[in-house]
């Protein structure tokens, strides 16, 4: 799949969000994999981040970088996690008795491919758990110095900052309850424009809803596994993807 190279976000391209453990990564691309070290204690995603199984959390955030400013949704109950962005592919994650399996969802040819625990392995793109718990490297704060603390949308925030290797400066407003970013930014506070070096994703939603309405509905979806691609050259919905993305294995 088309993925950027960067290594300090996780953006969406043509083909969905770049997950740094799934192709140039291989996992959703991380904030923060490469900060400079000045660790702070800090807890785990897996233990902040627990949702009530009743329960969906929905983040939606505002990203500006040097393509300009979109939106990101993030969707997270205790065994799935969906990410969202305007024109793009949505993906949906899911635990299951074999490990996580990954669903790409086309809304306009209500068309969707799946990816069993398998398939991810195989082509080395199996991400972890605990990382698409969140749209940041969630071992970041580990790197970075503690600053303080903030309120955002009523809720108690951690704040840090630090660089990156490569000398650019790092923010971090982290809620531990939530086990989300409430605001990331990366490259300075007042970027020039067509600046590449900034990145900036700020929380603007967070709220609790019924995982029935929070999470897209597939129903009317035709769903193909990812394995059959590579025999429906003839199917222009497969075509296209296995253009854009490479041939299934």
């Amino acid at each position: 799949m088309k993925r950027p190279a960067a290594v300090v976000r996780r953006v969406a391209t043509s083909s969905g969000l770049a997950l740094v453990l799934v192709c140039a990564l291989a996992g959703p691309a991380w904030a923060g994999d490469a900060v400079a070290t000045n660790a702070a204690p800090a807890d785990t995603v897996a233990a902040s981040a627990t949702v009530p199984d009743t329960q969906a959390l929905v983040a939606e955030y505002k990203v500006r970088d040097a393509r300009g400013e979109r939106s990101l949704t993030l969707v997270r109950s205790a065994d799935r996690i969906e990410y969202r962005q305007p024109g793009e592919p949505a993906e949906l994650w899911r635990q299951t008795p074999d490990g996580i399996a990954r669903l790409e969802l086309f809304a306009a040819e209500k068309r969707s491919v799946a990816w069993a625990p398998g398939d991810l392995r195989t082509t080395g793109r199996m991400p972890q758990w605990e990382q698409l718990a969140s749209p940041i490297n969630p071992q970041l704060r580990d790197k970075l110095k503690r600053d303080g603390s903030a309120k955002v949308l009523g809720l108690s925030a951690e704040r840090y900052r630090g660089e990156s290797a490569e000398g650019q400066a790092i923010a971090l407003e982290w809620l531990s309850a939530e086990g989300l970013p409430a605001y990331y930014r990366t490259g300075p506070a007042k970027p020039k424009a067509g600046d590449t070096g900034f990145y900036e994703l700020k929380l603007v939603k967070l709220e609790r809803v019924g995982p029935q309405t929070a999470f897209t509905a597939t129903g009317d979806y035709r769903e193909t596994d990812y394995a059959d691609l590579g025999d429906m050259e003839l199917d222009p919905f497969a075509a296209a993807y296995l253009k854009r993305n490479g041939h299934a294995h």
